[in-house]
């Protein structure tokens, strides 16, 4: 049957190939798939390979778009509870959940796919660990009590905000025991075999992966929330963005995953196509170095945050595919707050530049990546700054030089960005105004301790309430004394055939938490 089933999907993957109308049921993606290393929850890093997982694998817990917040709600585990001390969380798992093997999943499989996480040390292996559960104290720290509960013992009180966002990761992907080590091999927890196979009780079961050709996902039709109507799913890779864009205009893919602004604005008069946008994950900044002659005064870097036109980044540099965030925490997150105090305001940057001592500026050097965009930015900023009698000398570099110099301390000037690991405010006022975690603020020789103080309390603090006026606190003072001028929070866009129903709804959040593909359908 598996060999007939595997005839069928690439039959179906053929038609596609040759210009034949995509069936109702079938769902055909352009992406570029070269990016993918694995399909391994327990050591998936990369964007696209996290979006397939995720149709293959439940978690304890995910994210759901709450009245434009992205908030943790119950999946696996049907409710949780956490202690009065608040290290301690209590999953109640759903019975009666199965396998695509058939294999009922229990807290034992849970257990299993936190410690095999673990044990594995992937690139996301620092994620539990973050929040006090290693390799080392993993028998203490994640137990079993019933077959249908399991614990989970944090060194802290995080915020629970933190604590469940941390466990939307893929690694919280939960495996098949049973079926995995059947087939480990020299005690590689299964490793290999996971690779380019599936032991989940999400939606789909992984079909087929042909490295650099296709990806293909069959609906997994005991799947505890129902059987979904899109059957199939095709991944083609089509790595060149200029392909995707005509083979979904012929109608030989449903959607285009990796397309650029350009192409978008182009699409859009057409009446097949449809452009779907939501808040990203990550934002794009411009930083000096505290340590660094004129901007060890707060002044100078006030007068770097009136200089900028941002308007004109986001509409002439992003084709408007970008999001006015000024402050730490993105839209989208808890705790968003939605000030942007900076405009391009020439006479107070020179104001402030004269009340610093430089009335007539000085000569500064920006180090960026040799992206378009990335140049794109540096000349605009270049301009705005020399409004104010800035000189910038742009230096474009490879981001394999750039990053390890940023990381040293050694820039005076940076343009760059930051994406989120999880979604919260926490993700962004550590790296951004904690210097004692050694990220960003560090990087740029920020070392404020107020500001250090503000970032490590809100990550405790277990009332939203008193947690949101913790960040905006936090975001007023960062805005004055800061490095950092954010210029904008990034969007998330795609574009898919009209025939495709409940995109939005099925995508929204996108990439904090993967699509629910089973939300879509066709006409």
């Amino acid at each position: 049957m598996k060999r007939v089933l595997l005839f069928i999907l690439i039959f179906a993957l053929a038609l596609s190939l040759v210009g034949a109308k995509i069936p109702k049921d079938t769902l055909v993606i352009a992406a570029n798939t070269g990016i993918l290393i694995t399909l391994d929850p327990g050591a998936v890093y990369e964007v696209l390979g996290a979006v397939i997982v995720g149709a293959l694998y439940d978690k304890l817990v995910d994210f759901e778009v709450v009245n434009g917040t992205l908030t943790p709600v119950p999946e696996l585990a049907e409710r949780w509870e956490i202690s009065e001390d608040g290290k301690t969380y209590t999953f109640y798992l759903r019975k009666g959940i199965k396998f695509s093997s058939g294999n009922e999943l229990t807290a034992d499989d849970v257990v299993f796919s936190f410690k095999r996480y673990l044990l594995m040390g992937k690139p996301s292996s620092w994620l539990l660990p973050e929040i006090g559960i290693n390799k080392d104290n993993m028998d203490e720290t994640i137990r079993k009590i019933d077959d249908y509960t399991v614990q989970l013992v944090f060194d802290k009180p995080y915020s629970p905000n933190i604590v469940l966002g941390i466990l939307t990761n893929s690694f919280g992907g939960i495996v098949d025991k049973k079926e995995v080590l059947k087939h480990e091999v020299n005690g590689d927890l299964g490793e290999k075999w996971l690779t380019d196979h599936s032991a989940g009780s999400g939606p789909y079961v992984l079909v087929s992966w042909e490295r650099n050709q296709h990806v293909i996902l069959q609906a997994n039709e005991n799947y505890w929330k129902g059987a979904p109507r899109i059957k199939r799913i095709i991944f083609r890779d089509v790595p060149e963005t200029t392909n995707q864009r005509l083979m979904l205009e012929k109608g030989d893919v449903d959607i285009a995953w990796n397309l650029i602004p350009q192409d978008l604005e182009e699409l859009k008069s057409n009446p097949d196509i449809k452009i779907a946008t939501f808040p990203g994950h990550g934002n794009e900044y411009v930083a000096v170095n505290c340590g660094w002659g004129p901007f060890k005064d707060p002044r100078v870097r006030l007068a770097i945050k009136y200089a900028i036109n941002y308007d004109e980044i986001i509409n002439d540099v992003m084709l408007g595919y970008a999001i006015k965030v000024q402050g730490l925490v993105l839209k989208g997150y808890q705790c968003y707050y939605p000030k942007n105090p900076f405009k391009q305001d020439i006479e107070k940057a020179k104001k402030l530049l004269a009340e610093a001592g430089y009335p007539n500026g000085f000569e500064v050097e920006l180090m960026t990546t040799d992206t378009d965009r990335r140049k794109n930015e540096a000349v605009k900023i270049q301009a705005d700054l020399a409004k104010i009698g800035i000189k910038v000398n742009v230096v474009i570099m490879k981001g394999s030089q750039m990053y390890p110099k940023y990381r040293k301390q050694g820039h005076q000037m940076v343009l760059a960005g930051w994406g989120s690991d999880y979604p919260d405010p926490d993700n962004y006022a550590k790296p951004f105004a904690d210097y004692t975690v050694h990220q960003l603020a560090w990087r740029n020789m920020w070392y404020d301790d107020y500001a250090s103080l503000l970032a490590k309390k809100g990550g405790f603090e277990r009332d939203p309430v008193k947690r949101c006026q913790i960040y905006e606190d936090l975001t007023e003072y960062w805005f004055m004394n800061g490095p950092f001028a954010i210029l904008y929070q990034f969007v998330e866009y795609f574009a898919y055939r009209k025939e495709l129903k409940n995109f939005e709804e099925a995508f929204v959040g996108y990439s904090a938490k993967t699509p629910d593909f089973t939300k879509l359908y066709k006409e």
